[in-house]
């Protein structure tokens, strides 16, 4: 569960990608989007997150974490690099005779570095809020060592500019 833990913890930063997302009409300003994005996986490996943008940009597209800290996200039109920095986090946790569940709620900020494609010369950063949420089976009185269920929602405003 630590492992899964930690993996959804350092991909939450993803939260902060979906800032990215808008840039793909963008022209020669700075506009204020809103961001949401979604991973379902009770993997322990590091999730893929699906990531929708709305206000006067609309995209969606994939992001995965690069190395700690840095998220990558792939769009048809090219990709966008993201790193997240002063994320804050909260965790509770609670027992019953059969199962435990883990909440995580935080709050952060997000720079972004660079993109290919379409999004060469994108520029921005933002604020970012998200919550986990970890279902695991107990047993024998103890939190089993993997998740049974996963949701991680997230979602993030900023400003986005293309030269």
């Amino acid at each position: 569960m630590r492992k899964l833990i930690l993996s959804v913890a350092a991909t939450a930063a993803a939260f902060l990608v979906p800032a990215l997302v808008i840039a793909a009409g963008a022209t020669a300003s700075t506009t204020t989007e809103s961001f949401s994005f979604a991973d379902g996986t009770a993997s322990l490996g590091p999730p893929t997150w699906s990531v929708i943008a709305t206000g006067d940009f609309i995209a969606g597209g994939t992001a995965t974490q690069k190395k700690k800290g840095v998220l990558a996200l792939r769009f048809n039109a090219g990709t966008i690099t993201l790193d997240i920095g002063g994320n804050g986090k909260k965790t509770s946790k609670n027992q019953t005779a059969t199962a435990c569940i883990q909440t995580q709620t935080g709050s952060g900020t997000y720079t972004i570095t660079g993109g290919t494609g379409a999004y060469q010369g994108i520029g921005g950063s933002g604020r970012a809020t998200l919550h986990n949420t970890f279902v695991e089976d107990a047993i024998k009185g103890h939190c089993a060592n993997a998740a049974a269920a996963v949701q991680s929602l997230i979602t993030a405003n900023g400003t986005i500019s293309l030269p």
